[in-house]
């Protein structure tokens, strides 16, 4: 795992999502750290797995640069996805972003592990233990129902647990950090994306 290389402020901001959850995750954030009104915000969700997702996002990036007369290095890139059915090593995946200019911001096994560390410094990776504790803070914060594959992508409840209690973000980042140093290989980069938005709201 590399350290966030130093990174200017970018004309655009593209963050290309595996799935819907991250992009509604992503809009909140954006919701309430705004980046300069010069840096454009595109969030995008669905957008593939892996290596598909990151040359879906230099795809997109081209398409900029073609529209806009933008240059690449106008644009910065990042790509989240997770561990799912990977048939990479997490190194090899990291070097074809690297290789690409496209930072990666990734979650071993599922994106789910990184949204309770809002709640809780936690190293479950079994989906139905950590489904459960995620339904129970979805209910404190107004959503009925369960947390499972119908409802994931709709992140009213967490929109609202952010709203009341902003630390939880900084939380989050902390608790990933720790769980890293715990392990002998990543679980949480994910952090890396939201510690840049923080970073670009100051």
């Amino acid at each position: 795992m590399t350290a966030r290389r130093q990174l200017k402020i970018p004309r655009v901001l593209l963050v290309y999502c595996e799935g819907k959850t991250e992009e509604a995750y992503f809009n909140i954030l954006f919701d309430f750290y705004r980046p300069p009104a010069f840096v454009e915000v595109e969030v995008y969700g669905q957008k593939g797995q892996h290596v598909a997702l990151i040359n879906n996002t230099i795809v997109k990036r081209n398409e900029l640069c073609n529209e806009m007369g933008y240059t690449e290095h106008e644009i910065e890139c990042w790509a989240v996805c997770d561990e799912d059915k990977m048939p990479y090593t997490y190194t090899e995946l990291l070097k074809y972003a690297d290789d690409h200019d496209v930072h990666l911001a990734f979650s071993a096994p599922q994106f789910e592990m990184y949204l309770l560390q809002h709640f809780e410094q936690s190293g479950d990776t079994d989906k139905n233990v950590v489904f459960q504790k995620l339904s129970a803070h979805r209910r404190k914060h107004g959503s009925e129902g369960d947390y499972d594959d119908d409802t994931k992508a709709d992140l009213a409840w967490m929109n609202d647990a952010i709203d009341q209690k902003p630390k939880i973000v900084k939380t989050a980042i902390i608790n990933s950090e720790i769980r890293n140093h715990t392990t002998k290989r990543p679980f949480l980069t994910v952090q890396e994306l939201v510690k840049r938005i923080m970073e670009l709201s100051l």
